[in-house]
């Protein structure tokens, strides 16, 4: 009976260590990303930003040219001293300094918000 009751404590440590390396998947890492940076270039459904900071997904990036790609659900925002108003894809300008929020999956990077004017030096 004890060999059996330590083979399962053993086999659930196993499942319970393998859980995490499993997560990420053979796609890369995946979850939500917060960045900062600027906009290095616009393209058509895209935008490449210079990473000047973000949290643990983005952080291996920071100091590196990004592509985010925007969809129809991306929201777009101009915070502008204490008013943050709705804007659209085609106002981005390169130079531009960006929070973008989204979705990491099988290496595409997807925002599901892109703030500009946004304040880079408190970021999470």
């Amino acid at each position: 009976m004890k060999r059996w009751i330590l083979f399962a404590l053993a086999l659930g440590l196993l499942f319970a260590s393998a859980s995490p390396a499993m997560a990420a998947g053979p796609g890369g890492p995946r979850g939500t990303f917060a960045l900062a940076g600027k906009i290095a270039a616009i393209g058509d459904g895209s935008v490449t930003i210079q990473i000047l900071a973000g949290n643990q997904i983005v952080k291996p990036y920071v100091g590196q040219e990004l592509t985010v790609t925007v969809t129809d659900s991306t929201r777009f925002l101009l915070k502008d001293s204490a008013v943050t108003t709705p804007i659209a894809f085609a106002d981005l300008k390169v130079g531009d300094a960006v929070s973008i929020n989204g979705r990491l999956a099988d290496n595409v990077w997807v925002a599901s918000r892109i703030t500009v004017g946004a304040k880079l030096v408190h970021f999470p």
